[in-house]
């Protein structure tokens, strides 16, 4: 197991640049979406230069998903220089895993999603599959969603940054809930963003849930791979692509069985391994040894 940029500080520094991380990732983050939410609500400031400014902010390329990855990027580079970031990337690529846990992390949410968005259909919902006719619209999305829909842009601050420390801290299963509620949280203003089609006006309790309950799978996996972010991205992105591609959760039988499935397997891996760790390896605890 590989250590997290911030697992090799004392705990109480440990616990500032953890807090300076999440506060970096909400600015960055919040500072371009918030002016979205106010523009396509039609408020206004009543300063013309203030709401200049706000339209100008709201009509640049979306690039605040990029949050987590640049300001794990940033206090690595401060902390640990150039070859902090070079440690930090490599894991992206790292593939030295079980091709089992790549495997699962390939298949997991589809099979929870179908599986979901069939008992939808036998209690009489007729789902729109968005690919319906198009069936080359499905590697297609993957890939997209890959580079473009949220893995690259989070997954190298949140388990590439602040999951070890908060593991450590809190151990697997409390450090995960953690991780999940500000992960959720970080995701609000787009539940007040028309271009968010799958998030604008949709029930936020059951995106916490959802969330919070993927959180700690991915601790799962991430604990059984050696802190690769390879197997993190690929999970990341099998999950928003399996919920666009099988849409469970746009009736409320099929996200209920979506989530109750997702609440099943987190309650598996919590009597299979226990709170503190979530990992068959035999290191029971992330090593500071590898990365500042």
């Amino acid at each position: 197991m590989t250590a997290s940029p911030v697992a090799d500080e004392r705990p109480s520094n440990a616990t500032k640049l953890l807090v300076g991380f999440f506060s970096l990732t909400f600015v960055f983050s919040w500072a371009l979406w918030l002016p979205k939410v106010i523009v396509s609500s039609g408020a206004e400031t009543g300063s013309a230069v203030i709401d200049d400014l706000i339209v100008g902010i709201a009509v640049l390329p979306e690039v605040g998903a990029f949050g987590p990855t640049v300001s794990a990027l940033l206090l690595v580079y401060l902390h640990g220089g150039r070859d902090g970031v070079v440690r930090l990337l490599k894991r992206v690529i790292d593939l030295s895993v079980s091709r089992g846990w790549l495997v699962l992390a390939g298949v997991l949410f589809p099979v929870l999603a179908i599986g979901a968005l069939g008992v939808a259909v036998v209690w009489g919902i007729e789902p729109t599959l968005p690919w319906a006719g198009e069936v080359y619209a499905l590697p297609i999305a993957f890939v997209y969603i890959l580079f473009l829909g949220g893995p690259l842009q989070e997954e190298l601050g949140w388990r590439g940054y602040a999951l070890e420390p908060l593991i450590e801290r809190f151990g697997a299963l409390a450090g995960s809930l953690v991780l999940g509620l500000v992960w959720g949280v970080w995701h609000l203003p787009w539940f007040y963003m028309p271009s968010m089609t799958m998030y604008y006006q949709r029930p936020l309790v059951g995106f916490m849930i959802t969330i919070t309950l993927l959180a700690v799978v991915m601790t799962w996996v991430f604990q059984n791979t050696g802190g690769s972010l390879a197997p993190m991205i690929l999970l990341h992105a099998s999950f928003n692509w399996s919920l666009w591609a099988f849409p469970a959760i746009e009736s409320d039988i099929g996200g209920q069985v979506f989530i109750g499935m997702l609440l099943a397997l987190v309650l598996l891996i919590v009597f299979r391994h226990g709170r503190t760790n979530f990992s068959s390896l035999r290191s029971a605890t992330p090593t500071a040894t590898s990365h500042q």
